[in-house]
This record gives structure tokens, C-alpha cells and sequence, in this order.
């Protein structure tokens, strides 16, 4: 029989190999089992994009026509516009590539032939696509144009009326200032960038065009709706699929390339304007101030039917009053009738009112009426292009050429894609920050493969575009700029890193402990006991 020391001696190996198999396998086991999987993410890179400075280049050619100006006035005039459009400390910063020169014989004898500014674009033709190069053509101060302030054409040329030999500092002036304030508007950008990352001094007043604008999405839905409350009365024509080929389709195949834009159309019968309006007894007409129209949308809102997509929604209406609302007209608050009798809701849309013929007691109803579409078309188009962010620099600076037909001008769609790339940058940097603030601090959030390749495919993209701004490449930089925050956006609202989607780590212990304590308490208190009488075993044949 094995004596007391020898069963002693194995009850402690026992419990040493109890708690071998434990702590050395058991608890590695566990915790690679329990451990959540999380994809490499490139944290640095987000850090250093975020701080890198956005610089854009912008080609400036300047040709002088003025044959009164030497070699001597056109190096002054590069010399003062070198530092008058120098590119200056700042997070958003523009770098403009000179090039002045002497007009061509040929181009010389336009300038001198030149009456009007009707056909510019066709005498001044910029080398290769044009897009983000611009050309200053200095005009003589004695001329047959009359130009008292700088003219922006269709194109990308822009006329300015030179001062004489005597003002070079005048003419650097007007250049400098038609470049910066109308061509490029540096300020806008800069507050179009911050507005994006989240970053804008909240102590100063937002610009109005980024209020009323929608944000910048890859894809926008347009919804026209035809409002007939009364269909029994009038029957209500609108040729809205010819009126869209004719108007709207010329401005959407300008923007083609860089949004997808889907229209649709609706006709909605029995509702109206629920808001009691004000009559007019002298114009015998119902009138709506500013005041009222923020009461108007909300009841056809609720009727315009449930939108289904993730894409910003625009909305336009026109509205034919009913018979006992008629005539419909829109003042502002000066009592004075607004020339197109319809109104813009910002980041929704607008509302045009056509007043049809109200039907006499002798006509057999309904009254059969053809909407007059040009108008309305044009109404929208407009209100269209404000939401989109497309404003011409009609100030006090500047003479700029009606886009009529075109819809937007060369110049303007170069500053609609240098804005919308400058605000892409901005949103997908505050996205991917705040996506790596989030999963830093909760570490059990699992990470994906595909949430780390959106993510370094953002990272890229941000690079590529500010490469590419850099380089004066405007459209490239904006599909990069576009495809960041596509990847950027789709990685933060995964599923799967939903945050009640996993339990804090209070809770984690609060779960673990009654199951492993009652577990660990006696292995450990066997593995002390063990070590003691190791130590004891040692001593005693030491001695």
C-alpha cells in the first residue's frame, strides 16, 4: 500500500496537472474562442489625410489684347497678380498657374473687331477639354465694346477692359478679383469643405446657397406632381414626358457623367392648399405671403406618396387652384406680386402656381386645360438649379452671360464640381474619423473584410483626389472624391457594427464571473496548496 506522503504526492501532482491543463490550455483556448474578429484598419492613414492641407490648381491664362501695354506692363502685371493670387496657409488652399502672354495676330484682330459678347466662346477657343483652365482676354481701353465691368461668357473666358499703361494696379485689381470672388469663389470652397467635415465656425452665419442646396449625393430622385383639386371641373392636360425631353433633358445630360439623376411624375386629384388664404377685394384674386407658404407644403407633403430611396428627394409641384380659389397669387413682404407666382422649399423643392381659366356657369364640366409647360419648366428648372447648388455670380463685380438654353455655362459646372469634391473630401474625412473614433473605443465590435477594404478603398480615394486637385485634374478628383464618400459612407452604416449589437464589457464580467468563479476558486486553492508542499518537500530534503 502506498503510504500517506507517497498519496499525498499525488493528489499534488494531480492538482498541478488540473491546473496546468487550466491556465496554460484552458484559458488561451478560451480566450481565442470567445475573441471577435477585427480586420486591420488603416488608422494612421486616416490620421495623416486628415491632416494633410487641400490644395487645388486652377490654370489662369491671361492674354493681352491691348497692344498700349509693353513687355515691361505685362511682367508688372504678372508680378502683381503673382501676389494677389498667391497661395496662402491655409487648410483649403488655391494655386493658380500663370501663363500671360500677347494676343495672336489673329486673336488681336478679334479683339479689335469685337462689339459684343454674344459669340466670345467662338473667337476664344481653350486648347484640350478646357475643363478648370480659364482665359482672362484683356480688352483696349479705347474698343467698340462697351464693358464697364468684367464679363463671364458661356465658356471659360472671361473679358476684362483694360485701365491703360498709366493703372496696371487697376486691371490686377479686376483680374484678381473676377478670378477669386466669381470664377473660383475661394471663400465658398473653403466653407463648402468645413461644412462637409463638421469643422465650420458655428459663431459665423451659414451661407444661404448651403442651406437651400441639397448635399452632395452620387444620385438624386425628382418627382414632378400635377395637383387638380377639382377634376371634375377641370380636366387638367400637361404633356409632362415632352416637357422634361425638351427642358430638363439638356440639363441632365450635362451632369450625366457625375450624377444619376431618375424622374418621375404624378398626378394627384382631390387635395389642395388647406391653408385659409387672404382675398384681395381690389385684385379679386387670393394672395399668399412668405409667411403663409411654410403651411402650404406640409398637407400635400403627407399625399406625394412614401419615397423608397436613399437618394436626396426633390419635389416640384404645380398647383391649379380649384374654382373657388381662383385666382392664386404669391407676394412677398411688400405686398408686390412675384413675377414667376411660384415659390422654393429648401433641400425639398418648390411650388408653382398656374392659374387655369375658371370655368364659366354655361360650360358643360369638365373644362379641358392645357398647362402651359415652357413656363412651369422654366420655373423649376431654375428653382433646380439652386437646390443642385448652381448659382451664376450675377454681383456687383461681374457681368455674367443668361445661360438660356445651355442651363449651366462651362465655368459654372468647373465650380459646381470643385465645391461638390471640396465637400465629398470634407464628409468622408469626418466619416472615416469618426468610424475609427467608434471602433477604437469599442474593441468587440467585429470587423469585416469588406468593412476594411470600403475603408483603405476611401483612404485611396481620398488621396487620388487630392492628388489630383493638385495636378489641376478637376473632373478626376470629383468621381474620386465621389467614389470616397460612397466607400466611407457604406462602411459606418454597416449592419454589423451596430453598437447594440454587442455588450459592454460590465456586462461581459457580469456574465463570466458566476460561471468561472465557482470553477477557479478550488483549482486555485489546490494549486496553492500544491506549491506549498513543493516548497516543503524541497526544504525537508535540503535538510
Amino acid at each position: 500500500m502506498p503510504s500517506n506522503k507517497e498519496e499525498r504526492a499525488t493528489q499534488m501532482y494531480a492538482a498541478l496537472g488540473i491546473g496546468f491543463v487550466c491556465v496554460v490550455i484552458g484559458i488561451p483556448l478560451w480566450w481565442k474562442t470567445t475573441e471577435v474578429y477585427r480586420v486591420s484598419l488603416p488608422y494612421r492613414e486616416i490620421a495623416d489625410i486628415s491632416k494633410t492641407m487641400i490644395k487645388y490648381t486652377v490654370d489662369l491664362d491671361i492674354i493681352n489684347g491691348d497692344q498700349s501695354l509693353s513687355g515691361d506692363h505685362i511682367t508688372q502685371l504678372s508680378r502683381l497678380l503673382s501676389d494677389k493670387l498667391e497661395t496662402r496657409e491655409a487648410e483649403v488652399a488655391p494655386y493658380y498657374r500663370l501663363n500671360i502672354r500677347d494676343a495672336t495676330e489673329k486673336e488681336l484682330a478679334k479683339v479689335k473687331a469685337m462689339t459684343s459678347t454674344s459669340d466670345v466662346d467662338g473667337q476664344f477657343v481653350s486648347g484640350e477639354d478646357g475643363i478648370n483652365r480659364y482665359q482672362v482676354v484683356i480688352i483696349p481701353k479705347i474698343s467698340p465694346l462697351s464693358l464697364q465691368k468684367p464679363f463671364l461668357s458661356l465658356g471659360r473666358t472671361v473679358l476684362v477692359k483694360s485701365a491703360g499703361s498709366s493703372d496696371i494696379q487697376s486691371l490686377a485689381d479686376r483680374i484678381s478679383r473676377v478670378t477669386q470672388d466669381s470664377l473660383v469663389k475661394e471663400e465658398s470652397l473653403s466653407k463648402a469643405f468645413h461644412t462637409g467635415k463638421g469643422t465650420g465656425d458655428r459663431t459665423l452665419k451659414p451661407e444661404k446657397s448651403s442651406m437651400r442646396s441639397v448635399r452632395s449625393n452620387p444620385s438624386y430622385d425628382i418627382t414632378f406632381t400635377l395637383v387638380n383639386p377639382q377634376p371634375d371641373i377641370l380636366d387638367v392636360q400637361w404633356d409632362i414626358e415632352e416637357a422634361v425631353k425638351d427642358y430638363l433633358d439638356p440639363f441632365l445630360q450635362q451632369l450625366n457623367k457625375y450624377a444619376e439623376i431618375n424622374v418621375k411624375s404624378q398626378v394627384l386629384y382631390f387635395t389642395g392648399f388647406l391653408k385659409r388664404m387672404k382675398r384681395d377685394s381690389k385684385k379679386q384674386a387670393f394672395l399668399y405671403t412668405d409667411k403663409d407658404l411654410p403651411h402650404v407644403i406640409n398637407p400635400l407633403e403627407a399625399k406625394l406618396g412614401s419615397h423608397t430611396s436613399n437618394n436626396p428627394a426633390l419635389n416640384f409641384l404645380i398647383y391649379v387652384p380649384s374654382r373657388d380659389q381662383h385666382p392664386i397669387y404669391i407676394v412677398d413682404s411688400k405686398g408686390v406680386e412675384v413675377e414667376s407666382n411660384s415659390f422654393l422649399s429648401p433641400q425639398w423643392g418648390g411650388i408653382y402656381i398656374q392659374n387655369a381659366p375658371s370655368p364659366s356657369d354655361n360650360d358643360t364640366l369638365p373644362v379641358t386645360v392645357e398647362l402651359d409647360m415652357r413656363r412651369a419648366m422654366e420655373v423649376f428648372i431654375s428653382q433646380l438649379r439652386l437646390l443642385l447648388n448652381f448659382q451664376s455670380q450675377k454681383n456687383g463685380d461681374a457681368l455674367v452671360a443668361d445661360v438660356g438654353n445651355q442651363v449651366i455655362s462651362k465655368w459654372e459646372l468647373d465650380g459646381w464640381l470643385r465645391s461638390r469634391c471640396l465637400e465629398n473630401l470634407g464628409t468622408s474625412l469626418a466619416t472615416l474619423q469618426s468610424l475609427a473614433q467608434l471602433l477604437g473605443e469599442i474593441s468587440n465590435i467585429v470587423i469585416q473584410d469588406d468593412i476594411g477594404q470600403q475603408v483603405q478603398d476611401a483612404v485611396d480615394s481620398i488621396r487620388e483626389s487630392q492628388h489630383h486637385l493638385v495636378e489641376g485634374r478637376l473632373e478626376k478628383a470629383f468621381l474620386e472624391s465621389r467614389n470616397a464618400i460612397v466607400c466611407s459612407e457604406k462602411a459606418f452604416f454597416d449592419p454589423s457594427l451596430l453598437e447594440l449589437l454587442y455588450f459592454p464589457e460590465d456586462q461581459k464580467f457580469a456574465i463570466y464571473i458566476p460561471l468561472f468563479l465557482p470553477i477557479s476558486l478550488p483549482v486555485l486553492a489546490s494549486l496553492w496548496k500544491a506549491f506549498k508542499w513543493m516548497r516543503e518537500d524541497k526544504k525537508q530534503k535540503k535538510e
